[in-house]
């Protein structure tokens, strides 16, 4: 049996890698976290702005608005909106118009994440995340 002096140091390289295991495993829970936040908070964005869409007037830049500021008045240029979230990334369409088949979809487009992990030091940008409802009254009065 060895005595204790050469095991000197043993434990803290072993405690050092144990310690760089958890942190990279932490970082990835993170990134991991921020994915689904921001997929969950882009899907709750287009639906509001298509529910607002279908019962008000069509007004496109209104429902951009909407989208990015959670408010149908502009904030002057150049401020971002919510998470960084800007009207110029929000896309609105109408299809059939005056027809029963009449619908509106809402968009995001190039919404850029930043990951947190050193190996993924990059950002990334999902998918378009899209909307679409029929229109009902948009503001009609009956």
């Amino acid at each position: 049996m060895r005595p204790r002096s050469g095991r000197r140091g043993s434990t803290l390289v072993e405690g050092s890698i144990i310690l760089l295991l958890y942190m990279v495993i932490f970082v990835g829970i993170l990134d991991m976290g921020q994915v689904f936040f921001f997929h969950h908070f882009l899907t709750e964005r287009v639906r509001t702005g298509v529910r607002y869409a279908v019962v008000h007037t069509y007004d496109p830049t209104a429902i951009q608005n909407v989208v990015a500021y959670n408010s149908s008045v502009a904030r002057p240029s150049g401020s971002s909106g919510l998470f960084g979230l800007t009207p110029s990334q929000v896309a609105v369409n109408r299809y059939d118009p005056d027809t029963p088949n009449d619908r509106i979809e809402v968009s995001v487009n190039a919404f850029t994440m930043h990951f947190m992990s050193p190996w993924l030091m990059r950002d990334f940008t999902p998918g378009p995340f899209r909307a679409v409802m029929p229109v009902e009254s948009l503001g009609a009065a009956h």
